[in-house]
C-alpha cells in the first residue's frame, strides 16, 4: 500500500509540473549525472561513473525510521555500502557497510574515538540489515589518518577523510549486478526505475566484473543527501589519449535522459560531466557544440539553457573541466560528446602535483553537483 501512494504522489507530482512549469527551467530533486575522469597526471587511469542522487524519501525510498536514527544521533556524518576492493585496510573482497563518524583531536585516545563510532554503528546496522536483507558483522572501527579512502570512494572529506572513524561491518562479497540491483530495487520505485535513461546505463555498467557499487547517505539538517554510483576503471589508458569519448566507457550508442523529465523544463539534472588532469598544461580542450558562457555576478555561467552541447568551466591548464547540457533535446550520441584536447608536449613522466589536485570528487553532498553550481552562480527560473 505504502509504495501504491508513493507511486500516485509521483505521478500526479509530475503531472502539476508539467501543467505549471512546462516552459520554465525547473531543478528536480532527482539527478542523474554521468561522469569520466581522464587522469594523465598520476594514475594513468580512466575513471567512469554514473550516479543516481536525490533529496527525496519518495524517490530513494530509505525507511523513515532509519532515516530518523541516522539524523537524530548528531555524531553519524555519513552511511557507506559498497563492494569496493577495499573499502578500509585489512577488508578485502567484502561488501562493506561504514557508519562514519568525526572524530575530534580533544575527546580523548583511540579507543574512545573508536567506542563512539561503534556505539553509532551498533544502533543503526540492524535497521540497514533488515532493510536491504543483509547479514553483516561488525569488523573494526577504523581511524582515518589521511584521504586514501576518498580516492578509492571518490567522496568527499567529510564522508571518508582525515579524522573520521569508520565502525565497519562486513558480509561475503556480491556482484557489482547483484548488489546494483539490491539497492536500485529496494530504494528506487519502479516507475522511476522504468523511465529509463542514466539507470539503464548504470545497471548495463554493473554488469561488468570490474565495475563497483556504492550507496552514500549524507544527513545535513532536515534532509539526507543520497547517492547510488556504479563506477569502473580503465588501467594504464589515459596517457596516449587526446579524445575522449564518453559513450565509449559507458558502452552504449547514445546517451539518454530519463523520461522522469518530460513532464516540464529540467535542463540541469541530467548531466555529462568529463574532467581532464592533462600531462601539457598549454592543453586546450575543444568540443562539437560548446554552450557560450555569459557574466551574472561576477560569475561565469552558460549563456542559454535552451541549447545543448559542453560549457567548459575550464578548457586548459592544469584541469579541464566541461558539463554537457542537454538543452531542450533528451538524447546525445558520440558525436555530441566527444571532447579533443591534443598535447602539444607529451610529458614523459607524471607532473607531480598536489592532493587537492589529482583528487576529483563526486560531490555527494552537493547532490548533482553541476546543477547546484549553475543555480548557485545565478541561473533562475526564467
Amino acid at each position: 500500500m505504502r509504495r501504491i501512494f508513493v507511486l500516485v504522489f509521483l505521478a500526479l507530482a509530475v503531472t502539476y509540473v508539467a501543467n505549471a512549469y512546462a516552459e520554465q527551467p525547473r531543478l528536480a530533486t532527482f539527478h542523474e549525472t554521468a561522469t569520466v575522469l581522464v587522469d594523465q597526471k598520476l594514475s594513468n587511469n580512466v575513471t567512469a561513473s554514473i550516479s543516481l542522487q536525490t533529496t527525496s524519501l519518495q524517490e530513494f525510498q530509505i525507511p523513515k525510521e532509519l532515516d530518523a536514527k541516522i539524523h537524530n544521533d548528531t555524531n553519524v556524518i555519513a552511511v557507506i555500502i559498497t563492494n569496493e576492493d577495499q573499502c578500509v585496510l585489512g577488508v578485502q573482497d567484502r561488501v562493506c557497510v561504514m557508519i562514519n563518524v568525526k572524530r575530534v583531536d580533544s575527546e580523548g585516545p583511540v579507543q574512545e574515538a573508536q567506542q563512539k563510532a561503534k556505539t553509532s554503528g551498533d544502533m543503526i546496522i540492524g535497521d540497514i540489515d533488515k532493510f536491504l536483507g543483509f547479514d553483516t558483522k561488525f569488523h573494526s572501527a577504523f581511524i582515518h589518518y589521511d584521504d586514501s579512502a576518498n580516492q578509492v570512494l571518490g567522496t568527499e572529506g567529510q564522508v571518508s577523510g582525515r579524522d573520521t572513524v569508520s565502525a565497519v561491518y562486513v558480509m561475503p562479497f556480491q556482484s557489482s549486478d547483484y548488489l546494483f540491483n539490491t539497492l536500485a530495487g529496494d530504494l528506487i520505485p519502479s516507475q522511476i526505475r522504468g523511465m529509463g535513461g542514466f539507470y539503464d546505463v548504470a545497471q548495463k555498467l554493473a554488469k561488468d566484473d570490474s565495475a563497483r557499487v556504492t550507496f552514500t547517505i549524507l544527513p545535513k539538517g532536515q534532509i539526507s543527501y543520497m547517492q547510488l554510483k556504479v563506477a569502473e576503471k580503465y588501467p594504464d589508458s589515459a596517457r596516449q589519449m587526446s579524445e575522449v569519448d564518453p559513450l565509449k566507457y559507458f558502452k552504449v550508442d547514445e546517451l539518454k535522459r530519463s523520461e522522469y523529465y518530460k513532464a516540464g523544463f529540467f535542463p540541469l539534472n541530467s548531466i555529462v560531466h568529463v574532467v581532464i588532469l592533462p600531462q601539457d598544461q598549454s592543453t586546450t580542450a575543444t568540443a562539437n557544440s560548446i554552450i557560450e558562457k555569459t557574466t551574472t555576478g561576477n560569475q561565469t555561467v552558460p549563456a542559454s539553457l535552451e541549447s545543448s552541447g559542453y560549457f567548459f568551466d575550464s578548457n586548459s591548464g592544469k584541469k579541464i573541466d566541461a558539463m554537457y547540457l542537454y538543452g531542450t533535446t533528451y538524447s546525445a550520441n558520440s558525436n555530441d560528446l566527444k571532447i579533443s584536447f591534443p598535447n602539444s608536449a607529451l610529458a614523459s613522466s607524471p607532473i607531480s602535483i598536489g592532493t587537492t589536485e589529482i583528487i576529483i570528487l563526486v560531490v555527494i553532498g552537493a547532490v548533482a553537483a553541476g546543477a547546484i553550481v549553475y543555480y548557485l552562480k545565478g541561473i533562475k527560473s526564467r
